[in-house]
Formats: C-alpha cells, sequence, structure tokens
C-alpha cells in the first residue's frame, strides 16, 4: 500500500474514532482516548504495527470472565453430599415419570402407536441403560419447560395484540 493511502486511512480512521469517543463516557471512552493518542502520535508511522496485539481486548473478556468464574467457584464449593442428593433425586425423578408413562399406557394400542413405542421404548432404556434414562428425561424436561416458556410469552403477546374488531353494517 502506498504512503499516502495509508496515511489517508489513518486520517479517516482518527476522524471516526474522534467522532464515536464523543458520545461515549467511562471506560470505554477512556480506552478510545488512549487510542487516538497512539494514533496521533508523530512517531506513530503508517507502517508500523499498533502497540497492543490484535484482538486483545477478547482476551482481556476471556481472563475476566475466567477470574470471575474461578472465584464464584471458590465462593461456592461443591459440596460431596449435594452430589449423591442429585443422584437420588435424579433417579426418583426417572422413576416418577416411568411410572407416570406407564399409567397411561393403553393396553389395547395397535403395534405403531406412538404412545405405546414411546412407553416401550423408556421402559428398554431403564432395563438397558438407567444413566442414559436419566440424562433423556432430564432432557426431555428441559425441551417440556422451554416449551411451556414459549406458550406462555407467546399467549401473552397475542392477548395483548387481540383487539375486538366492531362489526360494520351493510349499508341498506
Amino acid at each position: 500500500m502506498r504512503a499516502d493511502t495509508t496515511t489517508a486511512i489513518r486520517a479517516r480512521l482518527i476522524a471516526a474514532m474522534e467522532q464515536r469517543t464523543a458520545s461515549l463516557d467511562g471506560e470505554a471512552r477512556r480506552a478510545l482516548e488512549t487510542r487516538l493518542a497512539e494514533l496521533r502520535a508523530p512517531d506513530a508511522a503508517p507502517d508500523k504495527t499498533p502497540a497492543r496485539p490484535p484482538h486483545s481486548g477478547l482476551r482481556e473478556l476471556i481472563a475476566n470472565l475466567t477470574r470471575e468464574a474461578s472465584l464464584q467457584s471458590a465462593a461456592y464449593p461443591d459440596i460431596p453430599a449435594l452430589a449423591d442428593f442429585r443422584q437420588l433425586w435424579s433417579t426418583l425423578r426417572a422413576d416418577s415419570q416411568l411410572r407416570q408413562s406407564v399409567a397411561h399406557a393403553t393396553t389395547d394400542a395397535g403395534p405403531l402407536n406412538s404412545t405405546a413405542l414411546a412407553n416401550r421404548a423408556i421402559a428398554l432404556m431403564r432395563e438397558l441403560s438407567p444413566t442414559y434414562l436419566r440424562a433423556f428425561l432430564a432432557y426431555v424436561d428441559d425441551l417440556a419447560w422451554l416449551e411451556q416458556m414459549d406458550n406462555a410469552s407467546s399467549s401473552v403477546g397475542s392477548a395483548g395484540s387481540k383487539k375486538k374488531r366492531a362489526r360494520r353494517k351493510p349499508p341498506g
């Protein structure tokens, strides 16, 4: 790239950053002002690389999130008794759901009845891999919860948008 093209690009960058800086406050403004000072410095030649490595903002964010996560895990340590309780609760929940599923099963369903097929699949999962069944049922619970949340939000939105329309009487 030619030096005059680089200088023009640099001038546009400085102008854009000045415009953006005028609309900001706080830490964001200070960061932009620091960067502007670097760009305006007389020793900053157009072909020099910036002092900061690329993507340093993203690295800082990741470092902050990692630090916060480690602080939170230190504040809330994992208690072994809770792990046992979670395992017990998962087992009880799976058994309860299995009982509900079997209770709703029809005895006279045909071989391709979806409810009968689902009940057989759940019963086989319980026999072959109870751990997988618990994970599967937790996944289904999550999906059911998301569906309820979606239905609740759509019913709130549609209730507000429904208006009674007055019927016009035909002329005559």
